[in-house]
């Protein structure tokens, strides 16, 4: 059995998954937080409280993600995932899915709020960058990384909303070949995100930090046209807390799960604890030097 640590719980699985952080067996007499096994998954039962994007959520909060052609995953109470593959379908192709949308199901289902986010450690704290997907996240993070910070995770960070803390999740970002190129990273090592032509797991395992930390900042990252200059601005309270709300990873899920107030609860929670600001950047990233100065000073670095 392999054990893996992933956002503050302990992953036992049968099958080994090189993008997660190892770590040792659960103590004797106790048992992991989430197992992973292969086999048949049945649909969810009826009637669903959602049928979105390739996901279901069954009556009793039973959710089977569908990948055609790829995987279909069953996940259960926040601890129980059964993966099905298609024949021919490879692990590190399952894994995209696993830890993207699967992750996301597993937070919503024990009732966590997952911003969909980067997380750069600097000294003893954390940045997180919130997002739209192609808003360059991993790309900013990644630089980060390139002058010497410590990354805790890429795409689903767990955030307690009444402490700031943030759980690591993996050591590995997800990167366009436009950005490999910008920041020179090689290929050793990379596998492709999903069917997604150009884009890249890109290992960071030497640069991960396992050790979760309190946020100092969270910052919301828009690429404008327009813009012909980074701009950081801290937005009020009520307006963090819905910025917060709208950067939940697949929102949608909490709401089919818990009711439509669960997650701007969290949000609003959150937003009372760490400051939120909006950094508004060029389309072309040609202010990355000065956007990557701005972000340091957010973290004192």
């Amino acid at each position: 059995m392999h054990h893996y640590r992933i956002s503050g719980w302990t992953l036992a699985t049968e099958i080994p998954l090189p993008h997660l952080f190892p770590c040792s067996a659960p103590a004797v007499g106790t048992v992991a937080d989430i197992t992973l096994r292969q086999g048949p998954v049945p649909p969810p039962p009826v009637p669903l409280r959602l049928d979105r994007d390739g996901i279901q959520v069954g009556a009793d909060g039973r959710t089977v993600i569908d990948i055609p052609d790829c995987v279909r995953i069953g996940l259960t109470g926040g601890r129980d995932i059964m993966v099905d593959p298609a024949p021919g379908v490879s692990w590190p192709e399952i894994q995209t899915w696993l830890l993207g949308p699967g992750l996301g199901v597993i937070c919503h289902q024990r009732g966590v709020l997952p911003l969909h986010a980067c997380a750069i450690r600097a000294g003893n704290g954390g940045l997180a960058i919130v997002g739209n997907s192609g808003a360059g996240k991993s790309t900013t993070a990644t630089a980060l990384v390139q002058r010497g910070h410590r990354l805790l995770g890429d795409d689903v960070l767990v955030v307690d909303p009444d402490t700031g803390l943030a759980q690591p999740c993996f050591p590995v970002v997800k990167l366009w070949d436009s950005s490999r190129s910008a920041l020179d990273i090689g290929q050793e090592g990379q596998q492709p995100v999903g069917r997604k032509a150009g884009k890249w797991h890109v290992p960071m395992l030497a640069a991960f930090d396992p050790v979760p930390r309190p946020l100092s900042a969270i910052v919301h990252l828009r690429a404008d046209p327009a813009a012909r200059r980074p701009v950081l601005t801290r937005w009020p309270r009520p307006h963090a807390a819905a910025v917060l709300d709208a950067m939940t990873y697949r929102a949608y899920l909490a709401d089919a799960l818990h009711g439509r107030g669960h997650v701007l609860s969290a949000a609003t929670r959150l937003a009372a604890h760490v400051p939120v600001w909006e950094l508004v950047r060029t389309a072309d990233f040609a202010d990355l030097a000065q956007m990557l100065d701005m972000l340091e000073g957010l973290m004192g670095a």
